[in-house]
């Protein structure tokens, strides 16, 4: 083999191995693009997470707000039965105490009578 041979040889293999080069570059170029496509899915991905937290924060927070709301109402409720029950008794009572006195008034008209025939 002539050094010309051996030259062109070298040449063939240099150009083969810098086609070589050429390939990964492009491979090493869409897989950088790949990956940057990734990391923007990512970056979506967190600021998604990050409206969620903040949403479940929110539910959370009404949450509270309802359960105050239900015990305030339950103690309305209550103050509202209790009530109905003391004019329930207090009506009873002074039922009870107009019939007694109408009663008293009926034997004091009775006996008036009685005494002046």
């Amino acid at each position: 083999m002539t050094d010309s041979e051996k030259l062109d040889l070298l040449l063939t293999e240099i150009q083969s191995i810098k086609g070589e080069l050429q390939d990964m570059k492009s491979e090493m170029q869409d897989m950088k693009s790949e990956m940057q496509g990734m990391k923007s899915e990512m970056q979506d991905m967190k600021s998604e997470m990050q409206n969620m937290k903040e949403k479940i924060d929110k539910l959370s927070m009404g949450q509270l707000e309802i359960k105050k709301e239900s015990y305030m109402l339950n103690r309305k409720i209550s103050d509202t039965y209790n009530v109905a029950l003391d004019v329930l008794g207090t009506s009873a009572e002074n039922r009870t105490w107009l019939e007694k006195g109408a009663l008293i008034e009926l034997n004091c008209k009775k006996r008036k009578t009685e005494n002046y025939e």
